[in-house]
C-alpha cells in the first residue's frame, strides 16, 4: 500500500477513533466483516467490538452509550444489509427524535452483485429487488445518509455524514458496498472533525429575545425555570447553573426574596443533579401543574425544553406566560425569534439579569411546587406491593454510584418522583417511548460509565420485547440489575384505552352490550406469564422474585454483596 493511501475501512476506523468512540455494538454479517476485521487487526485501537443478542438490543445500547457520553459522545453500530438494518428503523427514529448522535454502519452487497441484480433481475441474499431500499428508509430519520460505492469518493462521504451527525446531534447512516472496504483511498487527516455551525446565530436577536423575556418578568412576578434536555445534549449544564447562581446570589438580592428554582420533566430528568439546592421537582407540565407552579400571573421559562406529549401531558401549554428556547429559536409568549442558539440566549439572559438586578430581582419569587399524584400510585391498592411502595423503597437504596434507566409506561411515570443526585444519572426514552428500550440501553450505559452500577426498571410487557439483552449484560461482564415490574398486563395501555379495571368499586357505569367487557382487562393487554427467575438463570444472570418491601430489601443486600454479578429481580405488582 502506498504511503499516502489507506483503505476505506481504515479511514472510517480512524475517524471514529478521533471522535472518541470506544465501543461498537451490532450483529455481524459478511458485508461488514472487512471493516470489523480492520479494527480487530489493530491491537492499539481503543474501539471494542462486542456482539449483541439482536439488532434491536444493539441499537438501544448504542443510543444509550451516546446519551451518557455528554455533548461529545457518539454511538455506533454495525449491521448487514436489509435483514439487519430493517430492525433498526425504530431505534434510529428514537435517536433522531431525541437528538442522539448514533452512526449506523450498514454493509451492502458488492458493486458487481448490485449490477447483476439491476440488469439480470437476480436476487442476492438479503435483497428485495427494490433498488437502494435501505438508504431510502433511513434518510427521513438521519441528519445525513450516504451510500458508498467508490473508494475515491468515500472519504468525502464519510466526513460529510459524520460532520452532520456531530453538528446536528442526530443519527447518520453509512451504507458501504462490501468490495469497497479494502479498496485504497487517501490517508485520514490527523485533525479530528469538529462540529460546524448548525444555524446562524444573531447576537442582536438573542438580546431582543432576552429583552422580551424581561418584559414578561416585569409583568409576571413569579418565575420558574424548566431545565430541558438540550442542556445535556449540547453540554450547557454548567452554563445553566451559572445563570441560576447569577440570579439567586447577586449582591443586590434581598434576603427575604425566595430563590428562583427549576423543574425538570421526564425527558430531561437528572440533566442537573436533583440534589442541587435550586431543584424543585420533576413534573409533568400540563396546564393544571403549570398553574400550580407559577399560577396565572407567573412565568415559566423553558431552556432547551421540548413540548413533547409525555412532558406536557399531551397538552399545549404555550401561552403569554411561557418562554421556550429550543430547536434554534426562542418563543417568548407569541413572539418568535428564529436563528438564536440556546447558548447565545442564555448568555444574553444572564447579562440582562446582572444589568437590571436591582429592579428585577426584587420582583421575582418562586412558587413552591406541589408534587402531583403519581398515576401508578392511584391505580394500585395500598394493601398490596405497588409502584408507590416500590419507588419509595428504591429511593432509600439508590446513591450517586448508580445510573437509573427506566422504560416507557408506568416505570417512567413512577420514576419522575425519585430524587436523582447524580447529574446524568437518569436515562429514559421519554419522547419516542418505544417499550423495551431500557434493557438494551442498560448495556450501552454501562459501557460508557463503567464506574457506575446500572439499575433498570422495566414493565413485564416491555421486558418481553428485549429480554435477550440480559444475555448481553452477562456476556459483557456487567453488574446491571434489572427490576421487572410484573403484573401480567400492559398496564399503561389498559389505562389509556379504559381505566375501569383499576377503579375498584368506583367504576364508571358503561351501558350497552359491551358494558361488562369494559370492567375487565382487555384480552390484548394480558401477557403470557413467564418464570423470570429461570429466564434470568438461562441468560447467565441471578434471578430473584420479591413481593413486598421486606423481600426487596433482603434481595438488595444480596445485590450489594455481589458487585460483579448481574441480576434480574421480578417485582410482583
Amino acid at each position: 500500500m502506498e504511503n499516502n493511501k489507506n483503505t476505506v475501512a481504515e479511514y472510517l476506523k480512524t475517524r471514529l477513533e478521533q471522535l472518541g468512540l470506544r465501543q461498537m455494538f451490532g450483529v455481524a454479517g459478511n458485508y461488514t466483516a472487512a471493516f470489523l476485521d480492520t479494527i480487530l487487526a489493530d491491537e492499539q485501537s481503543p474501539i471494542k467490538i462486542s456482539g449483541n443478542a439482536n439488532e434491536l438490543c444493539a441499537g438501544y445500547a448504542a443510543d444509550a452509550y451516546a446519551r451518557v457520553g455528554g455533548k461529545d459522545g457518539i454511538g455506533a453500530l454495525y449491521v448487514t444489509y436489509s435483514v439487519g438494518a430493517f430492525s433498526l428503523l425504530n431505534c434510529l427514529a428514537g435517536s433522531f427524535t431525541e437528538m442522539v448522535p448514533v452512526l449506523l454502519i450498514n454493509g451492502a452487497p458488492t458493486n458487481k452483485e448490485d449490477d447483476i441484480s439491476k440488469n439480470a433481475g437476480l436476487l442476492y441474499s438479503h435483497t428485495t429487488g427494490y433498488q437502494q431500499v435501505d438508504i431510502h428508509m433511513f434518510r427521513p430519520i438521519t441528519a445525513a445518509a450516504e451510500r458508498i460505492t467508490n473508494a475515491a469518493q468515500a472519504p468525502y462521504q464519510i466526513d460529510s455524514a459524520l460532520m452532520a451527525m456531530i453538528t446536528q446531534r442526530s443519527p447518520a447512516y453509512l451504507e458501504v458496498a462490501e468490495d469497497v472496504w479494502r479498496a485504497n483511498c487517501v490517508v485520514c487527516p490527523d485533525q479530528k472533525l469538529e462540529p460546524g455551525i448548525a444555524a446562524s446565530v444573531f447576537t442582536s436577536e438573542a438580546e431582543k429575545a432576552a429583552e422580551a423575556t424581561f418584559a414578561l418578568i416585569k409583568q409576571r412576578p413569579k418565575t420558574l425555570f424548566w431545565a430541558g434536555i438540550e442542556l445535556q445534549r449540547l453540554g450547557l449544564e454548567d452554563q445553566f447553573l451559572d445563570l441560576l447562581k447569577t440570579i439567586n446570589e447577586h449582591p443586590t438580592r434581598q434576603e427575604e426574596q425566595k430563590q428562583i428554582k427549576f423543574v425538570t420533566t421526564a425527558l430531561s430528568k437528572s440533566v442537573i443533579s436533583e440534589a442541587h439546592p435550586y431543584f424543585e421537582s420533576c413534573a409533568t407540565l400540563n396546564q393544571e401543574n403549570v398553574l400550580k407552579l407559577v399560577d396565572k400571573h407567573g412565568l415559566l421559562i423553558g431552556l432547551g425544553a421540548w413540548t413533547t406529549g409525555k412532558d406536557t401531558g399531551s397538552q399545549n401549554i404555550r401561552s403569554e406566560g411561557t418562554v421556550l428556547a429550543s430547536h434554534g429559536g426562542v418563543l417568548v409568549g407569541a413572539k418568535y425569534y428564529p436563528m438564536v442558539s440556546l447558548t447565545a440566549y442564555m448568555e444574553a439572559l444572564k447579562k440582562a439579569f446582572v444589568k437590571e438586578a436591582d429592579e428585577q430581582l426584587e420582583k421575582m419569587t418562586a412558587l413552591r411546587f406541589q408534587q402531583p399524584e403519581m398515576l401508578a400510585a392511584r391505580a394500585m391498592n395500598e394493601t398490596v406491593f405497588g409502584y408507590d411502595q416500590f419507588y419509595g423503597t428504591l429511593q432509600t437504596l439508590i446513591t450517586e454510584d448508580h445510573v437509573l434507566v427506566v422504560d416507557a409506561g408506568y416505570p417512567l411515570i413512577g420514576a419522575q418522583g425519585l430524587k436523582i443526585k447524580e447529574r446524568g444519572g437518569f436515562v429514559a426514552q421519554a419522547a419516542w417511548l418505544s417499550i423495551g428500550y431500557s434493557v438494551g440501553a442498560a448495556t450501552g450505559i454501562k459501557c460508557a460509565r463503567p464506574d457506575k452500577r446500572v439499575l433498570n426498571i422495566v414493565g413485564d410487557g416491555a421486558f418481553h420485547e428485549t429480554c435477550q439483552a440480559v444475555s448481553d449484560h452477562t456476556a459483557y461482564g456487567h453488574n446491571t440489575v434489572v427490576f421487572v415490574m410484573s403484573n401480567g398486563i400492559y398496564g399503561i395501555e389498559q389505562y389509556l384505552v379504559n381505566p375501569n379495571p383499576y377503579r375498584g368499586d368506583n367504576k364508571v357505569d358503561y351501558t350497552g352490550k359491551e358494558g361488562s367487557l369494559l370492567n375487565d382487562f382487555y384480552p390484548y393487554n394480558k401477557l403470557p406469564r413467564w418464570d423470570f427467575v429461570k429466564l434470568a438463570e438461562g441468560f447467565g444472570a441471578v434471578g430473584k422474585k420479591v413481593t413486598n418491601e421486606q423481600e426487596l430489601r433482603a434481595v438488595w443486600e444480596e445485590i450489594e454483596k455481589a458487585p460483579d454479578q448481574n441480576f434480574v429481580v421480578e417485582v410482583v405488582i
